[in-house]
């Protein structure tokens, strides 16, 4: 073929062969223009069924105009061969691009956009793809999306053909609906293009098997990993998004590319926004290594590592990754490259710690992940006494490493000392380590650590804003008793007295407030938190707590949304997003969240295992999830480790109302009012409850609100 003229058209290349045919590079010689000639095989009469498929293939493309489809210029028939000439696209195809590894996310939100344009331009006129996959999708050299072969739409109009021998769609990339053989309109290409844009995100394909029988399995039965499970740069938005792409049931799907258009372009510009807005300087603090004889020494690592982020995030032309999302990556075997791309930053300090009784040896590196160069790097050696000198250093060291310029009042604080007393920074924090741990044990002997701390260092703003956090903490989740909330309020005022631009003051101030349901107070609050740390996740959850319960679920969301962004592993406000969304009558972003918080649970639970409350929590989202087995087990665990607990009671009530054992989910209820959680609007509100609403005993126990 090479060489030889057809028509107009001389061939010059093989580009390009499928199962419908076989496409050239050829040169337009009338009009002197490169273009692609698509022959169907020799063997194919063009009055065969084959035959007429092409041809339709070629009559459904030519009626499309937009700037994403291939366009085609000419259908004709030579030396008993029918050809299609069509738009030579000078570029790679999306599989290629994906070979090279995961692309990035705002060019994955790019090419969706223009490929669900070219679909919707197609579905107008009544055509449906139904082979969407990366392969046939062209990327030109002008970064422009083409979507080839429309070869397998169907017209609605001119439906006549009946595929009897052959499979429409390629495996990986087929609906559940195409699987089963059912009717199939736009929303299969919603499916398909689903899958293409998981396949960009992550590198991967969301169902992948060896055989056949077993992918087909998966894509009826099984659900993918969300996109932030494997990338950590992707934000949770676009998991929504592509959850709701690949519902089983497309009634549950976006039902047109218009819709599905609109919300991918609202996250493109919300993701535009966030990618402005960040600041030229970014920085993660890796967790420092404890390389100290005595194992138990962590806290003292993890908590230089806390002291450094805090440090670092009140310069305002650095942004700081939070602790949350740092402390993800400790003891990981990841290089920094991998890391730094994940986390979006350029900048990765990473160290280690030796203590020895008082005897202290801290080294740090910073490196540029984008040269993979060591743009500094120091040892420290000295007492105990000393480690305030060195973190001083440290964090000066890193400042003229990046060159940042100072303001007047950040050079201040940058050389501010929270405490010149070292027994009183080592016990603040053993503290810090014993709250995160978040059980009633830990969080009482943190109060002790934190008070100690205090003692020896009466003016030590941020161990007062520790006791505030853990006494309002013991109140919420393990004694409802008003003596922790008064110690609380105090304990925070007493910080911000001390020091007035402590963002975690503010919080515990808020979540105290909040609590004692002194809404404008606990707003104000969180609203300074977030002011102060725009990476302080309690601010915005107790403001969505705020919110939800003044009847602004819409806020509510938004709020919520943002603590899951900065902290994953929070699994409070997954909680709290499915109830709002509920409420709200948003059952496909209920599902998604459902979906997002059963990928972060086991993980969770693996390090915190004795956190009752999250092993309930998970057992409401596994029988929201229809697995009722697993979530009966896992309720049982939570039981068995605490309880007496007024709000596992109260969860325990939920779990069962949601469950339809009405009689055990009253009964829990009574119980964990009896036990002093009295948050009679909160349970007005409780989805979660809806079942045993008209309980005569329920009723009852709501008149003593």
């Amino acid at each position: 073929m090479i060489g030889k003229t057809f028509s107009q058209y001389k061939i010059l290349e093989k580009i390009g062969e499928g199962g419908m045919g076989v496409v050239f590079k050829a040169h337009d010689l009338k009009l002197n223009r490169l273009v692609a000639l698509k022959f169907l095989p020799s063997h194919f009469a063009a009055n065969s069924t084959e035959g007429q498929r092409f041809l339709q293939e070629a009559k459904a493309a030519s009626a499309l105009n937009h700037p994403n489809i291939c366009v085609i210029h000419d259908i004709q028939y030579q030396e008993e061969r029918q050809f299609i000439v069509m738009e030579f696209v000078d570029g790679v195809t999306l599989g290629q691009k994906i070979r090279g590894g995961p692309l990035k996310v705002n060019d994955s939100l790019t090419y969706a956009i223009q490929i669900a344009q070219a679909l919707h331009e197609a579905h107008k006129n009544g055509i449906v793809h139904r082979d969407i996959k990366s392969h046939n999708i062209m990327i030109n050299s002008k970064n422009q999306v083409k979507v080839l072969d429309f070869g397998l739409a169907k017209l609605n109009e001119t439906n006549r053909l009946t595929l009897t021998s052959s499979t429409v769609g390629t495996a990986a990339y087929m609906s559940p609906e195409q699987v089963e053989s059912k009717p199939m309109d736009q929303r299969t290409d919603i499916w398909s293009l689903g899958i293409v844009f998981y396949e960009m995100l992550t590198g991967e394909l969301p169902f992948k098997a060896e055989h056949q029988s077993a992918l087909f399995y998966l894509i009826l039965n099984e659900h993918p990993p969300a996109p932030s499970a494997l990338d950590r740069r992707i934000p949770h938005q676009i998991d929504s998004v592509v959850f709701k792409m690949l519902e089983k049931d497309c009634t549950q799907r976006y039902q047109t590319t218009k819709e599905l258009l609109e919300n991918l372009q609202e996250v493109k510009s919300e993701f535009d926004i966030a990618e402005r807005t960040v600041k030229t300087k970014a920085i993660a603090v890796l967790p420092f290594d404890n390389i100290s004889p005595d194992k138990e020494s962590d806290y003292f690592s993890d908590g230089l590592t806390e002291e450094l982020i805090a440090s670092f995030s009140r310069l305002k032309d650095v942004r700081v990754v939070s602790r949350t999302t740092s402390m993800q990556y400790k003891g990981t075997k990841k290089d920094v490259k991998t890391i730094g791309r994940e986390l979006g930053v350029r900048y990765i300090m990473e160290g280690s710690v030796r203590k020895f009784q008082d005897n202290l040896r801290i080294t740090a590196q910073l490196i540029d992940v984008e040269s993979d160069a060591q743009l500094w790097a120091e040892t420290y050696k000295g007492q105990l006494a000393d480690v305030f000198d060195m973190q001083e250093q440290v964090s000066k060291q890193i400042v003229d490493a990046l060159m940042v310029k100072l303001t007047p009042t950040e050079k201040v604080v940058l050389t501010k000392r929270a405490t010149l007393n070292a027994e009183a920074f080592d016990c603040n924090l053993r503290a810090r380590n014993f709250l995160y741990h978040r059980t009633k044990k830990s969080v009482h002997a943190a109060v002790q650590l934190f008070q100690k701390a205090i003692e020896l260092d009466p003016r030590y703003a941020a161990a007062y804003a520790g006791l505030g956090e853990a006494c309002a903490t013991l109140y919420q989740s393990f004694e409802r008793k008003e003596p922790w909330l008064d110690r609380a309020i105090e304990s925070s005022l007493k910080a911000l007295m001390y020091d007035s631009s402590l963002s975690e003051a503010y919080a515990a101030l808020a979540l105290s407030y909040f609590n004692k349901k002194s809404l404008n107070e606990a707003l104000t609050a969180s609203q300074k938190a977030i002011e102060l740390d725009p990476n302080n996740f309690t601010g915005y959850w107790i403001l969505g707590r705020i919110y939800h319960s003044t009847d602004r679920d819409r806020e509510a969301v938004e709020m919520f949304k943002k603590v899951v962004a900065l902290n994953p592993e929070f699994y409070s406000a997954y909680g709290d997003l499915q109830m709002t969304y509920e409420r709200l009558g948003e059952m496909d972003k209920y599902k998604e969240t459902i979906q997002a918080a059963l990928q972060v649970y086991p993980h969770y639970l693996l390090l915190h295992p004795d956190d009752a409350r999250a092993h309930m929590y998970c057992a409401i989202t596994l029988f929201q999830a229809g697995k009722p087995e697993d979530a009966k087990t896992t309720a049982a665990k939570a039981i068995e480790l605490n309880p007496d607990d007024p709000l596992m009671l109260y969860n325990a009530a939920c779990f069962y109302a949601r469950l339809g054992e009405k009689r055990l989910a009253v009964e829990s209820l009574k119980n964990s009012v009896a036990a002093g959680h009295e948050d009679y609007e909160w349970f007005k509100r409780d989805p979660d409850l809806d079942n045993i609403r008209n309980e005569p005993e329920y009723i009852e126990l709501m008149k003593g609100k």
